[in-house]
């Protein structure tokens, strides 16, 4: 039986040696059988012994129908498991049984002919390896019961025992009991090597995880430190700036827009320490939300704009945490943004939902839309942002808002996320909504 159970990839030197020992017994057995089979047929065909002839014809058919099997079974049987699975089960109970029929096969060969006897030197190889396994007094075992079965034919076709017909099957039971345990030595030391690989594979897959995350955590500083210097740095100059000319002018007909360009910039600065110090939304995502539509819809007062900005979502609130409530707000914002600068639209409503194993974001906007133009940047930005947690993102032209909320043309930008393996408590039952579509300020 095929043995490639037990071989290791290739790589070293022994995988080689023991592949080529399994071909040199696949070979010998046919060798013996062929030469066994001519020697036994000769003088069946000389007396006109037609009989017997077919006797050992078909019983050396079944031998190597039944040895083939084994091999292409077991052959198969490696291929789809690895070579280090424990033998066992239905497994080894079939090695057993195929290893009982061979045996039988040789019996009843040798029952016919003498010259079927040197069979028993793969035999000795087979009954080695596959019990030895298990067992190996038990295969020292069985090495005796086949020396004695050879002994036996010996005596029984010739009728006396010879120096030759005694010291050959004990000496070659001797060598292949040498060969097994060398082989089986072989095999422990590919095993050695194998698991070695496989270890040292794995330490390298953790130390490159390891230097990309270094990596990673060295851009992100890099970034962070840019953002504090040049980006948090400019937004506090607009905070201080809008202030001065508030104080210099606290009544004049900028004040509004002067305080909202404050008001901007010092959120603004904010999220970007959040960004720097790596914090994520907070806990509560929809008030985060809220406060973002509130915000858009100020600036857009100031800069003289009747943009209402409509924010719907859990009556208690999405404590979604994480990345992907940074995703949330990050898309949110990028598509305030857009309606903000490019919509034109008058009505704008932000809708989040909470389901057991999805988030869901709805920014829906009845400006002019899109018009057939392509994806910009900042769509691209959060459809990635979307993709790489698992959710997506898709951009749409509408006719009519959410529950007709919305009228006109306009924009429609959804994104979903999958939630974590926990779902978040009372997250599926969404209110009429919180609309923050006063007037500003």
């Amino acid at each position: 039986m095929d043995t490639d159970a037990d071989a290791p990839p290739a790589g070293t030197r022994i995988p080689v040696l023991l592949r080529t020992m399994r071909v040199v017994l696949h070979v010998s057995v046919a060798v013996l059988l062929l030469i066994g089979l001519i020697r036994s047929l000769a003088p069946a065909l000389r007396t006109g012994d037609h009989g017997a002839a077919w006797l050992t014809v078909l019983l050396a058919a079944l031998f190597a129908a039944v040895y083939l099997a084994g091999t292409i079974v077991e052959k198969r049987r490696a291929d789809r498991a690895d070579w280090e699975a424990a033998d066992g089960g239905i497994a080894g109970r079939g090695r057993a049984t195929w290893l009982l029929l061979v045996t039988v096969a040789w019996w009843a060969l040798l029952a016919v002919h003498v010259d079927f006897a040197w069979l028993v030197f793969p035999l000795f190889f087979l009954h080695l390896h596959l019990v030895g396994r298990r067992s190996r007094p038990g295969a020292l075992v069985l090495v005796l019961l086949l020396t004695g079965s050879v002994l036996a034919g010996f005596l029984a076709h010739r009728g006396t025992l010879d120096v030759g017909s005694v010291v050959g099957p004990v000496l070659g039971a001797v060598v292949a009991v040498v060969m097994s345990a060398a082989y089986a030595l072989f095999l422990e030391e590919a095993r050695i090597q194998r698991r070695t690989s496989v270890e040292l594979r794995a330490a390298q897959d953790r130390l490159a995880a390891s230097e990309r995350q270094a990596g990673a955590l060295a851009e992100r500083e890099r970034w962070a430190r840019d953002l504090h210097d040049i980006l948090a740095q400019g937004l506090a100059s607009v905070v201080l700036l809008s202030r001065a000319a508030l104080d210099r002018n606290p009544g004049g007909p900028l004040s509004g827009q002067l305080r909202q360009i404050e008001r901007s910039a010092a959120e603004n600065l904010v999220q970007v320490r959040a960004l720097v110090e790596q914090r994520g939304a907070g806990d509560d995502l929809a008030t985060v939300l809220a406060d973002a539509c509130r915000a858009v819809q100020g600036t857009a007062r100031a800069a003289g704009s009747r943009l209402t900005v409509t924010f719907r979502g859990p009556e208690d609130g999405a404590a979604l945490g994480g990345d992907g409530a940074t995703a949330v707000l990050r898309v949110a914002q990028s598509a305030l943004s857009n309606v903000l600068l490019h919509s034109g639209a008058a009505h704008c409503v932000v809708t989040l939902a909470v389901h057991p194993r999805l988030v869901t974001l709805d920014v829906h906007d009845d400006g002019r839309g899109r018009g057939g133009n392509a994806e910009g940047f900042g769509i691209r930005t959060m459809r990635e942002r979307a993709e790489g947690l698992g959710g997506a993102l898709t951009v749409e032209d509408a006719d009519e808002g959410p529950g007709g909320a919305v009228a006109g043309r306009g924009t429609v930008v959804a994104l979903a996320l999958p939630l974590p393996a926990r779902p978040t408590p009372g997250g599926d039952r969404v209110r009429g909504g919180r609309d923050h579509g006063e007037e500003g300020e």
